[in-house]
């Protein structure tokens, strides 16, 4: 009579080898090793199917059930498995051809033998005294019993409880995104850390993928229907020369849902032949206006000095800025003699007044321009406008000389020039 692998001295060894142990973490058997899975020396066979039952299925808390594991495939002669869980105590039970590893892991002592393609395998598992969720990882292989690990199968599964309460169903959630993965359902009383209450994500691993993502044109399916890029609407696309993702206001355009090679959505890009300058680029020293903002080494470069003294650096190295030189305190509002204060002088803007009091033209004289007592270039009768720098009567004029009004076109001129050209670019003037 042909011995099976039930009585043969090299399958049992074979199927602890191959079932007792899915995860690198788990601790070594005695003729077995802590492998990945089954499918690497069992294979060429029917993949089994694996049925895990708990019963009673709502225990209570403290409560010991019986753990329900069934394996079938239309070749299976004997079967094998290994089973881990992270909360509760296992048990074995006589005649089930099992053992303990430890509290949270169990595996086949030999082979089992199927009845009518199935290999059955009870356990004791008892809930922990509070209530909560648990999930059951089960490895399993069925074998031909040729004594040959060719034309074995292997297959894992996991199954989930609650004790203690109903019981909710969640869902591993890897990238915080509020959506979980299908595949990897929980029970449990109370939502766990790092899961979901929907199992909807069709990849988890990407915090801008979930159904609730809307639809960027990318190559991706962002919101989980299935479809890619769909619904997009036709938009202008500008010329991106420099290929940093910023088009250029003055290149060729092209409509469409997306931007085919060398366009780009936007049409900011400065400098479209330079792609480190564009309006998301760091501005950094180097005389250039990095991030397109009209600006250049803002913030980059050494300031030193204060009020009407301050300057910024000339070059990029550190030391190298100088103040300006300070000037005699005069009513203007601003800090001539850079120590730190303003029209600080008495008198400097009449009796009584303040830089920012008095160069607003304002007197205290009341409606005749001029104020009770003399000034520089005042009598105490009121100065004529051609004496009194415009009609102030505390002589505190921005232009003390009445300078022409003219003189202030070559200052305007550069501010009016960057409005021309925002206009341009907005496409407002041609």
């Amino acid at each position: 009579m042909r011995r099976t692998s039930l009585h043969s001295p090299v399958l049992p060894v074979g199927l602890a080898l191959l079932t007792t142990l899915a995860a690198s973490q788990a601790h070594a058997r005695r003729n077995g090793v802590a492998v990945d899975g089954c499918n690497g020396c069992h294979n060429g066979g029917a993949t089994p199917s694996i049925t895990v039952d708990m019963n009673p299925k709502n225990p209570a808390a403290g409560e010991a059930v019986t753990l329900q594991v069934a394996i079938s495939a239309a070749n299976i002669n004997v079967g094998g498995l290994y089973v881990r869980t992270g909360v509760g105590r296992f048990a074995a039970i006589d005649g089930q051809s099992t053992k303990l590893i430890d509290d949270h892991q169990l595996v086949h002592d030999t082979p089992k033998r199927a009845s009518g393609g199935v290999v059955r395998f009870d356990a004791r598992w008892t809930a922990p005294p509070t209530p909560g969720g648990v999930v059951f990882e089960v490895w399993a292989v069925s074998a031909n019993g040729d004594n040959f690990s060719r034309g074995d199968g292997a297959q894992s599964a996991s199954a989930a409880f609650a004790y203690g309460c109903a019981g909710e169903t969640y869902y591993l959630d890897r990238d915080g995104d509020g959506h979980g993965d299908p595949g990897m359902p929980r029970v449990d009383c109370t939502q766990p850390p790092d899961h979901a209450a929907v199992g909807d994500d069709c990849d988890d691993y990407s915090i801008n993928i979930h159904p609730d993502q809307a639809e960027v044109c990318n190559g991706r399916d962002d919101n989980c229907n299935g479809e890619i890029d769909e619904d997009l609407e036709v938009t202008t696309h500008y010329e991106d020369s420099d290929g940093d993702g910023y088009g250029s206001f003055f290149g060729a355009t092209v409509m469409a849902k997306c931007p085919p090679e060398g366009f780009a959505p936007s049409s900011n890009d400065c400098n479209d032949r330079s792609p480190s300058v564009h309006p998301d680029a760091v501005e950094i020293c180097n005389l250039i206006d990095d991030d397109c903002d009209e600006r250049i080494d803002e913030g980059m470069r050494e300031v030193c000095g204060v009020g009407m003294c301050a300057r910024e650096a000339s070059t990029c190295t550190a030391g190298s800025c100088t103040p300006g030189e300070p000037t005699a305190e005069v009513c203007n509002g601003l800090d001539d003699d850079c120590d730190g204060q303003v029209d600080e002088d008495p008198g400097i803007c009449g009796p009584g007044g303040s830089g920012s009091a008095s160069s607003g033209g304002a007197s205290s004289g009341g409606a005749s321009g001029s104020s009770g007592a003399g000034t520089p270039g005042s009598s105490g009768s009121g100065a004529p406008a051609e004496e009194g720098g415009g009609g102030q009567s505390g002589g505190c004029a921005i232009d003390p000389q009445g300078g022409s009004p003219w003189r202030l076109v070559p200052l305007l001129s550069p501010l009016a020039f960057l409005a021309l050209r925002r206009l341009r670019r907005a496409g407002r003037v041609r």
